[in-house]
Parts: structure tokens; C-alpha cells; sequence
């Protein structure tokens, strides 16, 4: 007779356990507490379990490197893919069950983990009952809050009944952060706009909901606002109002969200996309505005992790496999282990507003939507737009035409005194009347920020560390002269590919350089970049060490006439360590070094431990079925269930781990409509 059998392994730890001598107890945390400190010491991964992949927890946990695990956060990412007739969700049909499962699984591996429930107008918890997150955060010491992405669409759609009223989802948020201050955790909200969204922005957020507004004032440090890059225009724009709140006291740290559904080509169409394009805004975003979170990037199933042809392992047995994609490894671990090497030294926000100097305070009440909310129109033009871009909703390029000017950020209000310390304070009804023309806007800013370099590559300088790209889309070249601020010989020449970005950090008889051009969709043969020292000496010494796992660089040297030339060849990232230095005086000495801590684990957690059965090993069974949505069988667990049909033979299997010798309870769940089990 056939069966239907759903598995699910659940540890229930029967015998009185004691860990390190203390009990977690979620309620006596004070105000100021923050479970897992987020800051430029102590930077954040969010890396998904995304039910679009049909993950399995472990296995995509298992394949964290292990020098970046202590800095990862797990973001369970549960999609809201529903039928709006019948309002039954897909892909995540039973998105609590699935969250409660996978915390377990990142407990068990002492990960911490954020729940996203919500994309756009639709979630997976309700607006109006905090009891469920209350109890999340009560459950599980690992939580750290939970993840809204998008904020931008699906609101107020009278023909959906799961689409948010926004005025409600607004008040949910003001409410969910005094809860996560309560615990220690964090609201996350993710932002990309477009024409149709300004009076729902981060500014918006706040000029239209007062509760919101205090709310971020009271729990400034539970609240992250992430930029993220989903839509294919308002790029400046988003970048400004992000990390406004950031700079003006509301959020207390921010975080880029890289998507490649947000790229247009250098003929504005959504083609021609490689995740080499994503070194260039992380660079400069971590480096020089402060970002101290990293999430995703967005579309996993095509930029993390893959699910592989199922493997045999041991007797006889199938097993279900995860692995990484290249990109993966060699763009985003790469990135990532940059900034916890110190090479990308995160500054403060205090660092951050003493080297931006302007902010634009939107105190418009009056006009159309953008008036109101937006960043002022044409405030990028003549700046660090690129030729050729529009504004607004025709502005799509984030790549910056020029380093010499900082992102300027615009802010609903200056909330703090370190807020209030920057150096020029527009109101944005003074725009028009203090910068006329564009030019005269030029003007001001270049009297506020000289010229440290000529040429049309963008790089910008903090202290003795330039962040340095090719911003072009249509395979220019670019170039640069970069007198030198620290380094003792005169300058350096730089000529990029397309896409190459890096870091440069000076010293007064070195240079330490990390490049990374990494491509495999586009153009995956050796590209060149160009490194000239102007002025040594003597005759400088170079080394070299490759990164991630691509094909060989190759690297040359050329010495004439006091000019000292390396050509590297290479599809990937490396670095790079030139010993140099010349007769120039007068040289810059002082610089930051990075400090990077490595946050503690989240306390062990006792509870329940579940095991999901379409995750298990295999044998002889019917069918393994990764997501239900679309079979009969309803109410199970989890994404799916496996089918063990009528072979007597088959079997399933699985690992478990206790914390030590002890009794446990094993829970089974199963159906078997039309047998019996023995």
C-alpha cells in the first residue's frame, strides 16, 4: 500500500542542562542592550537561507568559510510569492513554521539570525500582532530582528487581501522597535525607488508618520535602513536619503543590498550584468560613507548558492547538495575579507559627516511628491553624476563620475548634536536660491573639496586609503594622475579595465593594493590594469598574492627614466604590495588603523531542534518533494516532505547532534491516510 510519509526529527532536551554557569533571560535586558553590536569595529553579513533556493539550513551554513562565519548573520528569507485569489503563499506556503525550523538550525550552530518576513507591501507575519515576534525573540537567543526588503511596492492594493495598508505598516514599525529595543534586536528595512514611490521613502517614513519618526529618534540604534539596488532608476537619490538617516541620527547604521534586477547597460537596458559591477559600490559605500552592514546580495539561487545534481554518499543512500557559485567566492567573500583584513577601514559616523560637510535638510511641505520627499532634483548634476545620466527617475547609474566631491546626503532633520556638526546646512527651500545655476553650486563645492587628482577614473581619498574604479558601462578605459599624499615618490598613474575596482593604501615607502575585476559572464579572459610610480628613488620592489580561485594573473614590470611600471593581467581579485619611495617632503603621517572584534556568539540555545525531512539522505523512497505548494498534502512543515512509497527497502536518514549525553524525546510527524505504521 502506498505511503505518504512526512518526517520531521525534533530534540527536546528531557534532562536539567547547565552551560557556562548562567541562564539567558531575554526579559531582564536593559534598553541599551543589542544582542549582537553592529558598528564600523564590528561589521555585519547578512547571508541568506532563502526558500527560493529550497535550502537546506545546514548545508548553506556549512558552506560559510570559516574565517567570516563569526561576522555572518543568517537572514532566513521567506518569500511572499502567493495567489492572491485564494492568498495561499508559494515557495514559503507555511513561512512561520519554515522560521521557527531554520532558527533551530542556526541555534544549534550558535549562528546568529534575522527573520525576513516581508518584500514590499507583503509579509509572512501580521502588521497588527506583536505577540509573534515577541515570542520569537523570547524563544530564541540567536534572533537578532527581523528584515523588511523593499518598501517601495505592494502597499494598499484593495484587490489583494494580503496587500499592507502603508499607514499601518508604518505604525508596525514604530511599534516593532520599541519591542526589538525591549530585546536587544533590530528593525531592518531595505529601500529602492522609483517614480511612483517618493511618498513612501525613508523621508516620507518620518514626515508622514510622527510615531515613526520618534521612534527612530527613541531607538535610533535598533533601526538599519539599507540601500537596495532593485530598481532601475533614483539610484543618487537612494543612495542619499539611505545614508541621510544614517548621518542625521535616525538609523544607527546602514547597509547596501546589491540586486542585479536594478542594472541598466551603458544603453540604459537591463543587459549585460556581471556581479563585477558590485566591487565599485561596496568599496566606496563601506570605505568612505560608513555602511557597516552588507546584505545578500539579493537573487541568491543566482548569486550564492546553487543546488547541485543530488550526490550518492554512504550505503547506498542519495544525498540533496548545495554549492557556491565563483562569484560567490571571489566577489563577495573577497569583499567581505577585505574589510575584517583592516584594508577597508570602516570610519565613523562622526568621521563621516566632518569629511561630507553638506547636508540637505528636505524641509518642503509643498508641491508634488518629489518636491516634498526627494532629494533635490538636479543636487547630483554637475557633480558626481555621470555625463549623460539623467535625475531622478531618468538617473541610472550608481557608478560616480568623480571622487572628488563625497555622496551628499539628504535628511528629514538633524536629531543630535553630532548631526548638527556638519559643516554646510541647506534647507532644501533654499536650493533653487543658493544654487541658481549649476555651476554656481560647482563652485561652492570646489572651494569646499580642491582637487586632489586629474583624469576620468573616480577615486576618492580617506586618510591614506583611496578607493579607486572604472566607472564606465561601454568598456572605456580609465584613467588617473594621483599626486601621492603619504607615499615620498611624486604621483601614481592608474589605468583601469572595465569594472576593475580597488583600494590603495599609502605609505611613505609603500603601497599595499587590493584589486578585483572579477568577471564570468562578460568577459572572462585576462583584462589589464596599469599601475605606474612616478618620482622614486630608486628602483621599486613589487609582490604579489593571489585571492579567491580563478585563473593565474600575470604580472610585469618596467623601470625607465624614474618611472616604475607593473601590467597586471588578471580575472580576479589579488593583492598587491609595492615597496617605493622618492625624495618628495612634507608628506601626510597621520592615519587610523582599522580595529575589527569579532562578536560573540549568541548563548546556547536548549530548545527544541527540528529536522526537516526533505533535507534528510535517501534510498529506495518514492520521491522527494522540495516544495509543496503545489501537491496536495497541506499543513506540513517546513518547505516539503518526502514521499516514501511501497518498497520496503526505503529509508531516510539523518545527523543528530546533542550537547551531551542526556534522554531526548523524538518527535515524528507523518501521514498515512490509507495504511497503518507500526
Amino acid at each position: 500500500m502506498k505511503r505518504i510519509f512526512t518526517l520531521k526529527l525534533i530534540e527536546k532536551v528531557v534532562v536539567s542542562l547547565l552551560f557556562c554557569g548562567f541562564v539567558y533571560n531575554a526579559e531582564a535586558q536593559t534598553s541599551n542592550y543589542l544582542r549582537r553590536p553592529v558598528s564600523p569595529e564590528s561589521p555585519m553579513w547578512l547571508i541568506h537561507i532563502d526558500t527560493w533556493n529550497y535550502a537546506d539550513p545546514q548545508k548553506i551554513i556549512d558552506l560559510i568559510p570559516e574565517d567570516i562565519k563569526p561576522f555572518v548573520v543568517m537572514n532566513i528569507s521567506l518569500s511572499i510569492s502567493h495567489n492572491s485569489e485564494t492568498s495561499q503563499f508559494q515557495v514559503a506556503e507555511y513561512g512561520y513554521e519554515i522560521a521557527k525550523s531554520w532558527l533551530r538550525t542556526c541555534a544549534e550552530n550558535q549562528m546568529w539570525a534575522m527573520v525576513q518576513l516581508s518584500s514590499g507591501g507583503f509579509a509572512q507575519f501580521s502588521d497588527h500582532d506583536l505577540s509573534v515576534y515577541e515570542a520569537f525573540y523570547q524563544e530564541y537567543p540567536n534572533l537578532i530582528g527581523f528584515n523588511y526588503a523593499e518598501q517601495f511596492w505592494g502597499f494598499d492594493d484593495t484587490s489583494d487581501p494580503l496587500s499592507a495598508a502603508w499607514v499601518d505598516r508604518m505604525s508596525h514599525f514604530a511599534n516593532l522597535l520599541k519591542l526589538s529595543n525591549k530585546y536587544g534586536g533590530y528593525l531592518t528595512v531595505s529601500w529602492c525607488g522609483n517614480q511612483w514611490s517618493p511618498s513612501i521613502n525613508p523621508i516620507a517614513m518620518m514626515k508622514r508618520n510622527p510615531n515613526f519618526a520618534a521612534a527612530c529618534r527613541d531607538y535610533t540604534e535598533n533601526y538599519i535602513l539599507m540601500e537596495k539596488y532593485t530598481q532601475q532608476s533614483y539610484q543618487s537619490d537612494m543612495e542619499s536619503l539611505c545614508l541621510g538617516a544614517y548621518l542625521s541620527g535616525y538609523s544607527g547604521n546602514y547597509g547596501i543590498r546589491y540586486d542585479d534586477t536594478g542594472w541598466t547597460d551603458s544603453n540604459g537596458n537591463h543587459d549585460n550584468f556581471s556581479m563585477a559591477t558590485a566591487s565599485a559600490p561596496h568599496l566606496e559605500h563601506v570605505m568612505l560613507t560608513g555602511q557597516t552592514i552588507i546584505d545578500g546580495p539579493e537573487l541568491i539561487w543566482t548569486q550564492c548558492f546553487r543546488e547541485t545534481n543530488r550526490v550518492p554518499t554512504t550505503n547506498g543512500y542519495t544525498s540533496r547538495n548545495w554549492d557556491t557559485f565563483s562569484q560567490f567566492d571571489n566577489i563577495s567573500v573577497d569583499l567581505f575579507r577585505k574589510i575584517i583584513d583592516g584594508t577597508v577601514r570602516i570610519p565613523s559616523r562622526s568621521e563621516v559627516i566632518d569629511r561630507t560637510k553638506v547636508v540637505v535638510v528636505n524641509d518642503v511641505t509643498s508641491g508634488t511628491s518629489d518636491e516634498i520627499y526627494s532629494s533635490p532634483e538636479t543636487l547630483f548634476e554637475g557633480l558626481y553624476r555621470m555625463d549623460g545620466d539623467g535625475n531622478l527617475k531618468d538617473n541610472k547609474s550608481f557608478f560616480k563620475k568623480t571622487g572628488r566631491y563625497p555622496t551628499i546626503p539628504t535628511v528629514f532633520d538633524l536629531d543630535d548634536s553630532e548631526a548638527q556638526s556638519f559643516q554646510v546646512q541647506v534647507n532644501k527651500s533654499d536650493y533653487e536660491t543658493r544654487w541658481a545655476t549649476v555651476e554656481s553650486k560647482q563652485t561652492e563645492f570646489n572651494n569646499l573639496f580642491p582637487e586632489e587628482y586629474t583624469g576620468d577614473l573616480y577615486a576618492s581619498r580617506h586618510e591614506n586609503g583611496w578607493v579607486v574604479y572604472n566607472p564606465f558601462k561601454n568598456g572605456q578605459i580609465a584613467s588617473a594622475n594621483i599626486p601621492f599624499k603619504y607615499n615620498t615618490s611624486s604621483s601614481m598613474d592608474l589605468t583601469l579595465s572595465q569594472y576593475s575596482a580597488g583600494v590603495i593604501k599609502e605609505t611613505d615607502n609603500e603601497l599595499k593594493i587590493y584589486l578585483n575585476n572579477y568577471d564570468n559572464v562578460l568577459d572572462t579572459s585576462l583584462k589589464t590594469d596599469v599601475i605606474k610610480i612616478n618620482g622614486c628613488s630608486e628602483e621599486p620592489t613589487y609582490s604579489f598574492q593571489e585571492r579567491g580561485s580563478h585563473q593565474a594573473s600575470v604580472l610585469s614590470k618596467n623601470w625607465s627614466g624614474g618611472v616604475f611600471t607593473l601590467t597586471i593581467q588578471h580575472n580576479g581579485p589579488l593583492d598587491i604590495s609595492i615597496n617605493c619611495e622618492g625624495n618628495e617632503s612634507n608628506r601626510l603621517t597621520a592615519f587610523t588603523n582599522a580595529t575589527i572584534i569579532e562578536p560573540q556568539k549568541p548563548v546556547y540555545y536548549t530548545g527544541a531542534r527540528q529536522n526537516e525531512a526533505e533535507c534528510f539522505d535517501y534510498k529506495n523512497i518514492s520521491r522527494v518533494i522540495t516544495g509543496g505548494q503545489y501537491d496536495p498534502i497541506r499543513n506540513y512543515q517546513g518547505q516539503g516532505y518526502v514521499e516514501f512509497g511501497t518498497s520496503a527497502s526505503a529509508s531516510i536518514r539523518d545527523n543528530i547532534v546533542a550537547l551531551r549525553k542526556g534522554t531526548y524525546q523524538l518527535a515524528v510527524r507523518y501521514t498515512a491516510p490509507n495504511t497503518t505504521v507500526s
